[in-house]
């Protein structure tokens, strides 16, 4: 499973794991992103069950997540979904961007790994990725939202790892940083190709 799976480290990570005999669940907001993955993917050999289910409305992506799981049973959970959406100014100006962002990289996460939990720990394998960022450490320019809800995920991997582990179940948080084509905060974006001197 991957979640934000039409574009950037989603859709990397679905290519590089698309092979016969793998089955994938991707997600992702762009239908006609994720349909030029999900074609690229089965073109590698790979079963690909694809679909725009928004990761914040948990009950219809638990329901998704679990008839994925159903079908072929989950080894791998990668909960990449994320959103980046802080203005210019202060987060403070406006706490709906805190709250949406928050909805998407927690609450996504949460939703991400909650419905099939049970179902590895039960199996007593698997594993569970959480994208967290840099940022959470670092914390980019007009990014507070962004910040602290990379922050949050990292802080409930580091709990959930310790707690898994007896079950056979691991889980990570990956942390990257900026890279080519992303809004890193105050609406720079890293130059696709930059400048040389």
């Amino acid at each position: 499973v991957i979640t934000g799976a039409s574009s950037g480290i989603g859709e990397a990570l679905a290519l590089d794991y698309a092979a016969p005999g793998v089955a994938l669940a991707l997600t992702g907001r762009d239908a006609g992103r994720l349909e030029a993955v999900a074609a690229a993917c089965r073109a590698k050999g790979a079963t690909v069950v694809a679909d725009t289910v928004d990761v914040v409305d948990r009950e219809r992506f638990a329901a998704w997540l679990t008839a994925f799981d159903d079908s072929h049973p989950v080894d791998l959970l990668i909960a990449n979904a994320g959103i980046s959406i802080d203005k210019d100014n202060s987060s403070l100006d406006d706490f709906s961007i805190i709250r949406k962002t928050f909805d998407v990289n927690v609450g996504g996460v949460l939703n991400t790994v909650e419905p099939l939990l049970s179902r590895l720990t039960n199996r007593k394998r698997g594993q569970i990725a959480v994208v967290a960022s840099l940022a959470s450490f670092i914390g980019l320019p007009y990014s507070a939202s962004y910040n602290a809800s990379k922050a949050a995920v990292i802080n409930v991997v580091r709990q959930a790892a310790l707690e898994l582990a007896p079950d056979g179940v691991l889980v990570n948080a990956i942390c990257p940083g900026p890279f080519k084509g992303t809004r890193i905060g105050g609406g720079v974006t890293m130059d696709p190709e930059p400048e040389q001197e």
